[in-house]
């Protein structure tokens, strides 16, 4: 009998915490303006085992293009105000434009962009999920010091697994979008 009470009492108060991230990943740049985010990016980050890791366009148009549409670059423009107009290109020609605006698709702090927070809450309702918390995850974009594009996505979450083990942890990934004009229209 004590020792499933010291069992319980470990799996109480053990938790857990968990903290990654890319050993050499590139710095964001704070940029002066939106203007500075203008040119052609290769859309999809290239891992080093060959297969795209993330594509821009899988977070401007989260549901628009499959694996077999998905275009070769984006191509970012000034807007008028504070607003980007970004357009997917295929075979330098545009398959999507969308105009992105400053405070309702995006914010601008501090040089870099960043895209509206999502939030989750989890009641293990589904099967198999035995999380019960909250999860935020944040994306902000930018350029490196080389002009590259830059995607920093970061989550957090914070709550209970199997209902008694504390669980708490922070992700962070930073994806490179090289820049190339040879793949947009001009």
């Amino acid at each position: 009998m004590m020792r499933t009470g010291w069992l319980w009492a470990v799996l109480l108060v053990a938790g857990c915490a968990v903290s990654t991230g890319p050993d050499e990943a590139p710095e964001l740049v704070a940029q002066p303006d939106l203007a500075a985010f203008s040119g052609c990016f290769r859309n999809c980050e290239v891992s080093a085992d060959g297969p795209a890791v993330l594509c821009l366009s899988s977070m401007l148009w989260p549901e628009h293009f499959t694996p077999e549409t998905r275009p070769e670059a984006v191509w970012i423009e000034q807007g008028e105000g504070e607003s980007l107009v970004v357009s997917a290109i295929s075979n330098r020609s545009v398959v999507k434009r969308s105009r992105f605006e400053a405070g309702k698709h995006f914010e601008f702090r501090d040089g870099f962009v960043e895209l509206k927070r999502d939030y989750l809450a989890s009641g293990a309702g589904e099967p198999g999920n035995p999380f019960i918390g909250v999860a935020t995850s944040k994306t902000v974009l930018g350029l490196g010091s080389q002009g590259q594009g830059l995607a920093q996505q970061s989550s957090a979450f914070v709550g209970t697994g199997f209902l008694v083990i504390p669980i708490a942890g922070q992700v962070s990934d930073t994806h490179t979008f090289e820049r190339d004009e040879s793949l947009c229209p001009r």
